[in-house]
């Protein structure tokens, strides 16, 4: 349903008006998506090109939110909108953007405002006066214009008393069945052939996503892949002697644990009796979400963590590393990159204008936490001779969020502005921001890259 001026006018607008309307309102779309507030998000791309399409088709069934998340981010059919606020919390991020494009530069000169209501996914047009700036701009395109008329009956290579087309002031000759044929046809089939196999080629080549792009050099390598995981030292403290819980228990005997190492630190007022090494959720996550990856492109990932990685294992083999802090191997590949990892626990920007991106509640890992930080990294030929990819959150939230943007086709659309050979063959560095509801990643965004 249209509106003019903020108006619905429920179709008492004759068909050349309404075609009018929507010709305008998909030119003002096209606009607003190829905007720097918009074309570093193909989530926030597809959910608005999605409710102006089917708010222009008239199809209001389209526009709730189950029918949203299903055909804009993909849930099952039976998913539970109550657990899974994707479509609000895009929704309402949307909302935002769109209010930031029409405050800036390039909104204030827009002819149509799109606007999605509070409490409604279904988006409304409020067709603005033309401006004078954007009248002299219409007015001299006019001007500019080319104009079309014939001059004279046609004339041809066959018969030059027959008029030739003059378009746009360039005289365009026609061809005629009497013309002489002036090419060969053995050159003509080999240029044929030529044009064909190079077309093939750039269609095999831009057929790549930039998903395809990034991993290649990962995924192409002979060697092993080795996937290692940071973990953290989980300790426990003594507890007071177990009670019997019933007579026969009273008969059991005590299990006594081994006693701590040496270098096993105190924790409180009690000694450490037991530790050992574990796991954060996000990377563990992490780990699940590559090795399905993997899997589908029919290869093998070789799983480690702790100390269970030398040096020497890792010539020659492409690496992924899962977590931040709690990983050895990342703090090496990362020390000397554009974008690295500070001892305050936050992502700094070695150069330029020195940016720094932290988390203040990373210690707290409670449901408060409502966004967070993280890094991707390829590094072509690192330290160990090999493609070094990284997943890497300040939190174990960040971890997951990233794990889902690299191995995620629609996310990774946000690398359509990197060079297609860049983003296969060189360095290159991300940060990304996400969004959290219980640690769960809402949206994922690129807010600073590098490529070198």
């Amino acid at each position: 349903m249209l509106a003019t001026n903020g108006v619905d006018t429920n179709g008492e607008q004759s068909q050349a008006e309404t075609q009018d309307s929507a010709e305008r309102i998909s030119e003002a779309l096209t606009h607003i998506l190829h905007s720097p507030r918009f074309k570093d998000s193909p989530q926030l791309q597809s959910l608005l090109r999605y409710v102006v399409h089917e708010a222009l088709k008239g199809n209001e069934d389209a526009l709730k939110e189950r029918i949203i998340g299903m055909n804009v981010f993909g849930r099952r059919p039976d998913y539970d909108t109550t657990d899974d606020p994707i479509v609000r919390s895009r929704m309402g991020l949307l909302r935002k953007r769109l209010a930031q494009y029409y405050d800036g530069n390039g909104g204030e000169r827009a002819v149509v405002q799109i606007v999605i209501p509070n409490g409604t996914y279904r988006p409304s047009f409020i067709f603005r006066p033309a401006t004078k700036n954007s009248l002299a701009k219409a007015a001299l395109i006019e001007t500019k214009a080319p104009s079309f008329s014939i001059e004279e009956p046609e004339r041809s290579p066959g018969n030059p008393n027959a008029p030739s087309t003059v378009v746009g002031g360039a005289s365009v000759t026609p061809w005629v069945a009497g013309a002489k044929w002036r090419f060969k046809i053995g050159p003509l089939v080999a240029a044929a052939l030529l044009i064909l196999l190079g077309t093939g080629w750039f269609v095999l080549r831009t057929s790549q996503s930039e998903l395809d792009l990034l991993w290649a050099p990962i995924v192409k390598s002979k060697q092993p892949i080795y996937v290692y995981t940071g973990t953290i030292p989980v300790f426990e403290e003594e507890s007071p002697l177990d009670e019997a819980a019933s007579p026969e228990d009273r008969a059991s005997p005590l299990r006594v644990p081994e006693p701590p190492s040496v270098d096993a630190p105190r924790t409180g007022p009690n000694h450490v009796f037991s530790w050992g090494e574990g796991m954060l959720t996000g990377s563990v996550y992490a780990d699940i979400r590559l090795a399905a990856f993997l899997s589908k492109r029919n290869r093998t990932s070789v799983m480690r963590s702790g100390a269970n990685l030398p040096f020497m294992d890792l010539k020659g083999s492409p690496l992924i590393l899962v977590g931040s802090f709690d990983n050895y191997w990342t703090r090496v590949m990362n020390e000397n990159l554009p974008f690295y990892l500070d001892r305050g626990f936050g992502i700094r920007e070695r150069e330029g204008a020195h940016r720094r991106w932290f988390n203040p509640l990373k210690a707290e890992m409670t449901p408060r936490m409502m966004e967070d930080y993280a890094l991707v990294l390829r590094v072509m030929n690192s330290k160990n001779g090999a493609p070094v990819l990284a997943v890497v959150g300040l939190s174990t939230c960040g971890t997951h969020a990233a794990a889902d943007f690299v191995t995620d086709p629609v996310q990774m659309r946000a690398l359509s502005g990197v060079p297609r050979e860049s983003l296969m063959n060189k360095n290159i560095e991300l940060v990304l921001h996400t969004s959290l509801v219980n640690c769960a990643p809402t949206s994922v965004e690129v807010i600073a890259s590098k490529v070198w």
